[in-house]
């Protein structure tokens, strides 16, 4: 795990917004803060040219909200990643979730091979 400041110097990340869902530290968001997620992520989303959305730790906002919470949020990313026609990258550990909250994600989503990442 890596801190914002360290993810901007190793990738050279000048402009790009970078937050740390967590309870610690500068640049941070509370896991329960949603709304703030949601908001933070729709606002690049809207400016940005051919933006790219990187939400790691799917599995901690769950077992923080609950899934049905998270799982709405993630509804209204898709929705926003479609109409702004961009990426959404959502990493996921299959064994840290439920099946059935698994299957909900996977629903609107391309899986990726791992193997060729």
């Amino acid at each position: 795990m890596y801190s914002p400041q360290e993810i901007r110097l190793k990738y050279a990340l000048q402009t790009t917004p970078i937050f740390w869902v967590s309870k610690h530290g500068s640049q941070s968001i509370n896991p329960i803060d949603l709304e703030v997620i949601a908001d933070i992520t729709t606002k690049f989303l809207k400016q940005s040219k051919n933006p790219v959305v990187l939400l790691d730790g799917i599995e901690h906002l769950i077992f923080e909200n609950g899934p049905a919470p998270v799982l709405r949020l993630l509804r209204d990313i898709e929705e926003w990643v479609i109409l702004q026609k961009a990426i959404l990258i959502l990493p996921v550990n299959p064994v840290a979730i439920e099946q059935k909250e698994l299957a909900l994600i996977e629903r609107n989503m391309d899986e990726l091979d791992t193997d060729i990442i």
